[in-house]
């Protein structure tokens, strides 16, 4: 990870753990900082493959409202010119219907520090958000995305045709079930679809099957992910990142991820 992510990821944590430890009247505060062997979203490696450190804060009120902040090293070849950061930040509202059931609204806002790239004419950044809604049954959920920013995460220029269109209206829908294994074990199973408004040669279909342990304060998971897409087709690049020398790698397919989790 680059110094510039770093040190952001650290403000991040330095600002949540003050806030965690003391919290605004009514509000509960809790987080994470993990060690990831692959930074895995929606089944396309973040890194190229390469380990990175991240942290998670969150704030919950009895009134169901919450926010909460992301960070992570993310590779130059996933988000040209930056400083190798990802920053997210999110809120919204749980509607409990029972004790262990909850109907979750929300958005997400994820921000990649100085990243952008020239395409078509057009000055593109890789800042996103997307409107979430979803349903939390116990250790089942169901959760619809919706981009409203002007690009999906960058995507602004067909490869093949070098034609220019914005991509808001992309959508994503995910299942999750976690049941509780007992003696600290949790199944992690997931699947998901993805569609990118405009550039339909990129959707994808995405599944993850793993294992999370917890003890104590730390959490360790292996888990094994899929993502359907094309790493290229016709010779034409497209879940293919390329480094500045050139170079390039293959972010999607079957991965194993490990993950090493401190709570707090």
């Amino acid at each position: 990870m680059k110094r510039p992510a770093f040190f952001s990821l650290l403000a991040l944590l330095a600002a949540g753990t003050a806030l965690a430890a003391d919290p605004a009247p009514g509000w509960t505060g809790s987080g994470n900082v993990t060690l990831v062997s692959d930074y895995i979203f929606r089944g396309v490696t973040q890194t190229q493959g390469r380990p990175t450190l991240q942290g998670n804060l969150d704030w919950v009120d009895a009134s169901g409202l919450y926010v909460g902040g992301f960070g992570s090293g993310v590779a130059h070849a996933a988000y040209n010119n930056g400083s190798n950061a990802e920053i997210d930040l999110y809120g919204g509202y749980r509607h409990a219907l029972s004790a262990d059931n909850n109907i979750d609204g929300g958005i997400v806002t994820y921000w990649y520090p100085g990243a952008h790239y020239l395409g078509a004419g057009h000055d593109v950044i890789y800042h996103t958000q997307d409107l979430k809604l979803g349903l939390n049954l116990g250790s089942f959920s169901a959760y619809g995305w919706l981009t409203v920013s002007r690009h999906f995460f960058g995507f602004a220029v067909d490869p093949a045709s070098g034609s220019y269109a914005d991509s808001r209206g992309t959508t994503y829908v995910e299942m999750n079930w976690n049941p509780d294994l007992g003696d600290g074990l949790v199944a992690n199973l997931h699947g998901g679809r993805q569609d990118i408004r405009h550039f339909s040669a990129f959707n994808f279909y995405d599944l993850k099957l793993g294992l999370s342990k917890t003890w104590g304060a730390w959490t360790g998971s292996l888990a094994t992910t899929w993502n359907s897409g094309d790493a290229s087709r016709n010779k034409v690049p497209y879940w293919t990142f390329f480094n500045a020398d050139g170079s390039s790698k293959n972010v999607v397919g079957t991965r194993l991820l490990a993950t090493l989790a401190r709570n707090f």
